[in-house]
């Protein structure tokens, strides 16, 4: 799947110590809290940082969010608590998701140890290179698609520019990774120098939400599980 890539011109609050977002633990049962989500992390020492990176997926999701915290180190655990009617599907794709998102030279592929298909291309971006990512509806020649509109760090500024620079005007692309699985590989139509750009594919609403959202909130330090989730009480 080759595009040639779109680019546009200029386009949580962190837990301290896993803590309530509320004032406190009491305080969030006068906030008419009345579901809960519990994550189970794969790595125990990681829970900290587990949490802060759901609770950023979340103020994104839902701009305003008044939910609470709890994490136990000991089992691995985190608790969300929240309004019943401010999660959905959505929300556990997007808890789900480890988030990592790079950008390869050229479309290559390997299959690794577990017999996973894995890209083998040089590195150009990752995570850590993006400041802010956002899903929108862009207008193309085609008609209309969603995208996931991205701003670099000043050091992605300058890894982009680098890499779309040698890569412009040739037949290698510019493979775009999210979670080991390629969105797109488009050939570079000219160097992109400002810093700004834009993910294409064949994203829906749902999935550019999510790559937004976990690019945004950065990627998971270890794989997660959704172990729980009530509502008024009940399972789901």
């Amino acid at each position: 799947m080759k595009k040639r890539l779109a680019f546009i011109a200029a386009a949580a609050m962190l837990l301290s110590g896993c803590g309530s977002k509320s004032d406190s633990s009491e305080a969030s049962s006068d906030r008419g809290f009345n579901s809960s989500i519990t994550i189970k992390a794969e790595d125990s020492s990681k829970v900290k940082e587990c949490a802060e990176v759901a609770e950023s997926r979340l103020e994104y999701l839902y701009p305003g969010l008044k939910s609470s915290v709890s994490c136990d180190k000991d089992t691995a655990k985190i608790e969300f608590r929240m309004k019943s009617d401010e999660w959905n599907a959505t929300t556990f794709d997007v808890l789900n998701r480890y988030g990592s998102l790079e950008f390869r030279k050229g479309a290559d592929t390997e299959k690794n140890a577990d017999g996973q298909t894995v890209p083998t291309g040089e590195l150009v971006l990752e995570n850590a290179d993006i400041a802010e990512a956002s899903s929108t509806l862009v207008k193309t020649e085609a008609g209309e698609e969603y995208a996931v509109v991205f701003t670099t760090t000043d050091a992605g500024k300058d890894k982009l520019a680098s890499a779309t620079t040698e890569l412009a005007g040739t037949s290698t692309p510019l493979s775009i990774w999210f979670d080991n699985e390629m969105i797109s590989a488009p050939t570079v139509a000219a160097p992109i120098v400002e810093g700004q750009s834009m993910i294409t594919g064949d994203l829906t609403p749902e999935s550019s939400t999510y790559i937004a959202a976990a690019i945004d909130s950065g990627a998971l330090p270890c794989g997660i599980e959704i172990t729980e989730c009530k509502v008024e009480g009940e399972k789901k």
